[in-house]
């Protein structure tokens, strides 16, 4: 990372925890010191941004997530709640279409979202829509087509759309609405390439089908941003294009006794017969881990597999139109659902007023909705379907 660099000074309570923070940060060696109940870290001190210049990417996880939360005074992100640098608070996300056919598997990129819609496409298959500001993966992927439904999700967050093809009614979405967006079809060789190959460690083997073989990343894409002249920053109003996120249990809505709400350790949403979304809590960490149908969801560039500090339900109707089984998926309305977190579960309601507007979520009493700071995983599913809790 380029430009001059200052020291931040973090300073907090001794004690058993301290313990514990000073075994990870000798451990984790890189840019962290040691000196009298102090951790001085180096970090790149921000430029200010050209007219026309890409705002810089940088992975939100380091160096503060180690720390408790309160020991950072912020920025905070308006997707996640977690520390951002400055001058990324702003930066307008990317929302990826990402293929989640099991031959697609593992995903390059995937751990570094901020939020991930899912939801049914063709086939009783499920695809993923990415948001991603935090950080931008230097590969991405691999990318799919878009659907209709999947635009108004980039939309709720101001997001510049990729995705590689469409299907007629996204296009029809996509030019009527004026959607800001990054097409493989005719960026393939620029913005996108192939990789045909999987990680040797995968349970797929061989050589990647075409169609799930798509990729894009962080250089191209802000290369391509720079040269168009794209809008890259949210405007300052931009509170609605995020959640609200409480830094202490207090702060968090009470969750009662009652038939709508409970224990969470395990979480499986039923999306169909071969994809069953499973969250598993970890009371250690707070987060969910996030499951598939092979185990572990993982990231192809790291190995690692993706968790979450928050679960959203989103109730919704949805139905097959043609024999492609292509679906109209309700995104406009207001409707039921849940949020998970901190090993609960409580009901929630949605409503977004028109295809371009931002969703708003709220507890049943009317209270805007307020998450633990974390990453979001929204299940876009069929109203008549049933979430299950252990």
């Amino acid at each position: 990372m380029t430009g001059m660099f200052r020291r931040f000074r973090i300073q907090f309570f001794l004690g058993a925890l301290l313990a514990c923070f000073f075994v990870a940060a000798c451990s984790g060696g890189d840019g962290a010191d040691w000196h009298g109940g102090e951790i001085f870290i180096d970090m790149p001190s921000p430029a200010p941004p050209g007219e026309h210049d890409p705002p810089p990417s940088r992975a939100v996880e380091s160096p503060f997530e180690f720390l408790p939360f309160s020991a950072h005074t912020g920025p905070f992100s308006r997707l996640t709640g977690l520390p951002v640098y400055e001058e990324d608070l702003y930066r307008r996300p990317f929302a990826a279409v990402i293929n989640n056919h099991t031959r697609a598997l593992p995903q390059s990129g995937i751990a570094s979202a901020d939020i991930i819609y899912e939801v049914l496409a063709e086939g009783d298959i499920t695809r993923l829509v990415g948001i991603f500001q935090s950080y931008i993966p230097e590969k991405l992927g691999p990318m799919r087509s878009a659907r209709d439904y999947f635009i108004d999700f980039a939309l709720n967050h101001d997001a510049m759309f990729i995705h590689h093809g469409s299907s007629p009614t996204g296009y029809s979405r996509i030019n009527t609405l004026r959607v800001t967006n990054l097409d493989g079809m005719s960026l393939e060789g620029s913005v996108f390439w192939r990789d045909r190959t999987y990680p040797y460690w995968a349970h797929n083997t061989g050589t990647r089908p075409l169609e799930h073989s798509s990729y894009t990343g962080r250089e191209r894409l802000f290369t391509h941003v720079n040269n168009r002249s794209i809008r890259y920053y949210w405007p300052e109003d931009a509170a609605a294009f995020g959640f609200n996120f409480t830094q202490s249990a207090a702060g968090h809505h009470p969750v009662t006794a009652g038939p709508g709400n409970g224990q969470a350790n395990i979480v499986r949403v039923p999306f169909s017969q071969w994809y069953v979304r499973t969250f598993i809590f970890d009371p250690e960490t707070g987060l969910y881990m996030v499951e598939d149908r092979h185990g572990p969801h993982l990231d192809a560039e790291t190995g690692g597999q993706v968790t979450v500090g928050n679960i959203l339900v989103q109730f919704t109707n949805m139905r097959v139109v043609d024999a492609e089984g292509r679906r109209v998926v309700d995104t406009v309305g207001q409707g039921a659902g849940y949020l998970i977190n901190g090993g609960q579960y409580q009901p929630v309601r949605w409503a977004k007023d028109s295809h371009t507007a931002p969703m708003r979520w709220y507890f049943p009493d009317g209270t805007p909705l307020t998450l633990r700071p974390g990453r979001v995983w929204v299940c876009v599913f069929q109203a008549n379907g049933t979430v299950s809790f252990e």
